[in-house]
């Protein structure tokens, strides 16, 4: 929520500077540079990715509403409760339970565990089903920022097609003033749209990407313990322990990546 509020405080600062000069509200709206800018980026991001790419991109802006969290504490305690139904009643009784689970990784996990594939099968299709998971969202961030780089590029060529019209109208002098404001217009929607949304968008919706990344490596992690047969009590100790270092590793990395940001 707190990244949807920061797009619209952007757009926010941006008219309360243009109203701090007393300018017009109007002289920053164009219709054709909206045209040029947003359908030209994404037109252009388009023929990057696919229209499907670029669909999925617009999906996963929810993201900023509802990010898909796992609750890891309450599949702690799940597969605890699984672990004693498999080691007292077999992987077969794990079939009861399969059908409540909603989240994919774990019901895949469920059921290969019941079909009785070895460990090795297990967690290479796991990790498998986690990459191909982790390749298709962050590929959402990679859409938003190819964006965000096209932008500037086609208000840039706004403005010359703005100026161009301006240019064919010098015999009418009275025009001019207008003309090129309006021109440039396109330059601050290719700028202002690549820095205030899609390039914030962009890293956003990859790291988010990364932290759903460490869950499902958690929830690998456990579906094979329970594979294994190990009992709830070490299952629990295990994870926690997992948990705890996979968070100490993001706090260390977001560090990491804001140190580079503020150098660069």
């Amino acid at each position: 929520m707190s990244s949807l509020i920061g797009l619209v405080l952007g757009f926010l600062v941006v008219i309360g500077g243009a109203l701090s000069d007393h300018d017009p509200l109007s002289s920053l709206c164009s219709l054709t540079a909206v045209i040029i800018v947003i359908c030209g980026s994404f037109t252009a991001t388009m023929v990057h990715f696919g229209f499907q790419s670029v669909l999925g991109a617009f999906k996963a802006i929810i993201w900023l509403v509802k990010p898909p969290k796992v609750d890891l504490t309450e599949f702690v305690s799940n597969l605890s409760d699984w672990s004693s139904l498999a080691r007292s009643q077999g992987t077969l009784a794990l079939e009861k339970v399969v059908d409540e689970v909603d989240e994919p990784l774990q019901k895949r996990g469920l059921q290969l565990i019941i079909d009785n594939n070895s460990l090795d099968d297990l967690e290479t299709i796991l990790f498998e089903c986690s990459d191909l998971s982790g390749k298709k969202q962050v590929e959402a961030g990679e859409v938003w920022e190819a964006i965000g780089g096209y932008s500037p590029t086609i208000g840039v060529m706004g403005a010359v097609l703005g100026l161009i019209h301006v240019m064919m109208r010098l015999n009418h002098p009275e025009e001019l003033g207008g003309g090129i404001a309006t021109a440039f217009v396109a330059t601050i929607y290719g700028v202002g749209f690549a820095n205030l949304i899609a390039l914030p968008l962009g890293a956003r919706l990859k790291h988010l990407a990364k932290e759903l990344g460490h869950e499902r490596s958690i929830l690998v992690k456990g579906l094979v313990l329970l594979a294994e047969g190990k009992p709830g009590v070490v299952i629990r100790q295990s994870l926690d322990a997992f948990i705890t270092k996979s968070k100490d590793k993001n706090k260390v990395e977001n560090t990491e990546e804001r140190t580079a940001e503020a150098g660069e």
